[in-house]
């Protein structure tokens, strides 16, 4: 079960902030709502489905793909699920095996306070043939805002480190930075209400807003729901371009077409997000490998 902060332009803001009205109404259609997609247990769900549901197990992307499924889990391993409090949603180690990625609206709850600390806030991934969980180090968090319901979506990013390294998994690469438009493929660790890894082959549509930094979102068309928040934008290699954040859409929870009413948008791995990667995965390298 999910939550969902939504804010409905000239009707009605929920958990959100007038800066972040500002924000959306230079950049929303006026019927459309906004949601930074995060699962709480015992609100209701939505999603924003682009034509219809693509999204594929990794059995299934690797036999539409022609690639072994060995190939895939390896390619596309990384990513795992978040759950900090009561809130869950999807992170991937990115450059080092003790650094997580994800939005920042995952760790951080309206007003700015984390979610969980300790082993209440944890990156839990299948990965060395077995199931690992390990604590996040919220302290240790680099991120575009601790209050990601009051700023820009272009802020809502947090790269953290974890308590220990993730042992038989290969961290992301970053990529260079993403063309608009272009192929992408989007990594979830939630899907359906449940965790269940999925992949889907999407594009980058449009770019909707930009930091002096450097750091874009982008309007994409692959399919996200609760949960999903957080969640690797990849290039088909596998190589790390950004993360998802949330959708926009007049018509939330019913499947549509494309559209500047109805997408999904993410943000890149440029500017400060870029940077911050580097910092903590220098930071934290020498204690990168596990046991």
């Amino acid at each position: 079960m999910r939550s969902w902060c939504v804010l409905k332009i000239g009707r009605a803001v929920s958990a959100l902030s007038l800066a972040f009205l500002a924000f959306c109404t230079l950049a929303v259609p006026a019927s459309a709502q906004e949601s930074k997609n995060v699962a709480v247990r015992g609100l209701p769900p939505s999603a924003v489905m682009i034509d219809e549901d693509n999204r594929l197990s990794r059995a299934d992307f690797a036999r539409a793909s022609g690639l072994p499924l060995a190939t895939v889990a390896a390619r596309f391993g990384a990513t795992g699920l978040v759950r900090c409090g009561s809130a869950v949603g999807t992170g991937q180690l990115v450059g080092a095996n003790n650094v997580l990625v994800t939005a920042a609206h995952v760790l951080f709850a309206p007003g700015g306070q984390p979610r969980g600390e300790g082993a209440g806030c944890t990156f839990q991934i299948e990965a060395g043939g077995r199931r690992q969980v390990v604590p996040i180090d919220v302290d240790g968090v680099v991120c575009g805002a601790r209050e990601p319901y009051a700023e820009p979506a272009v802020k809502d990013w947090a790269v953290v480190p974890l308590a220990g390294a993730v042992v038989g998994a290969t961290p992301y690469k970053l990529a260079k930075p993403m063309p608009v438009p272009s192929d992408i493929v989007l990594a979830a660790a939630r899907s359906g209400g449940v965790e269940s890894f999925s992949l889907q082959r999407c594009r980058a549509r449009q770019v909707t807003a930009a930091t002096p930094s450097g750091l874009r979102e982008v309007a994409v068309d692959c399919d996200a729901e609760g949960g999903v928040s957080g969640a690797a934008l990849l290039t088909p290699g596998g190589a790390f371009l950004g993360v998802y954040v949330g959708f926009r859409s007049a018509h939330p929870g019913a499947a549509g077409p494309f559209s500047m009413s109805h997408y999904n948008f993410g943000v890149t791995a440029e500017g400060s997000l870029r940077q911050a990667i580097a910092e903590v995965v220098g930071r934290n390298r020498s204690a990168s490998v596990g046991p």
